[in-house]
């Protein structure tokens, strides 16, 4: 679908399928905030001028990754139900990031296996990852992902990108999974992070939480925040030994237990 207007600056859209073609906004050259709901989405989103985009209640291509193109984007909202999760392509101006990924998604390792939770294998773009790294420039970010596509966030940390300009950081249990690898990346690769929240539903995903004794490395600490004045847990339970984890892991990287908040 291509749109033509001289004059489009905001854009709704909702309860539509898109299927066999791309929504190339390039001729609408000031359009600047996009919103579409409950849409069923099979085609690529371009759009050179686009500054907010907003996605909720939809639903991805089952079959194939979308790209997003949309290189002046200041605020990414996407919350989808089902499909694959797109390819992010380059959003240098990104300020502010909201990913969550639910339901029925369904994401795993792009070597093929389902059952895979992260091997390497091959992404979309042999060069860089799917997601994380179009989102490193965000100041404020949540990513709350759960089900397959926990695999493909954990594969994006493999390609190294640093959060240098995050300031705020929402997580959900995703980041506590395989030996707590998500929340350790963060920690270490954020050197200006002031807030962390963790929302933990250890429920959903206890095979993927077992304890470990793993050892983290402590000469990659001197990259954790200096400026990081709160830490928030929200969890069902304190008991659970997985907080306790939690805890043990920002202390070893420095983080004083009176900037800790368990709720």
């Amino acid at each position: 679908m291509t749109l033509v207007s001289p004059h489009l600056k905001r854009l709704e859209l909702y309860d539509i399928e898109f299927e066999g073609c791309s929504l190339d906004f390039s001729s609408c050259e000031v359009l600047e905030e996009l919103e579409i709901i409950n849409c069923h989405i099979f085609a690529n989103i371009s759009s050179r001028s686009l500054k907010n985009l907003n996605i909720r209640g939809f639903s991805f291509d089952f079959d194939t990754r979308i790209h997003i193109i949309a290189p002046n984007l200041i605020t990414c909202r996407l919350a989808a139900s089902s499909g694959l999760t797109p390819v992010l392509d380059s959003m240098p101006s990104l300020v502010t990031a909201s990913i969550s990924l639910r339901g029925a998604c369904m994401d795993c390792c792009n070597c093929g296996n389902l059952s895979c939770g992260g091997c390497g294998g091959q992404t979309a773009n042999n060069n860089s990852s799917l997601v994380l790294e179009s989102l490193s420039g965000a100041t404020n970010l949540e990513v709350t992902i759960s089900g397959r596509s926990m695999s493909i966030f954990r594969n994006n940390l493999k390609w190294g990108p640093m959060f240098s300009k995050l300031k705020t950081l929402l997580l959900s249990e995703w980041c506590v999974a395989d030996d707590f690898a998500g929340l350790v990346y963060f920690l270490q690769h954020s050197p200006i992070l002031e807030s962390l929240t963790l929302q933990l539903d250890f429920g959903t995903h206890k095979k993927h939480l077992n304890r470990t004794d793993k050892s983290y490395n402590l000469r990659e600490q001197s990259l954790l925040s200096k400026h990081l004045k709160i830490v928030k847990i929200i969890c069902v339970t304190k008991e659970d030994a997985r907080v306790r984890h939690v805890l043990e892991i920002l202390r070893t990287h420095g983080v004083p237990s009176e900037q800790i908040d368990i709720q």
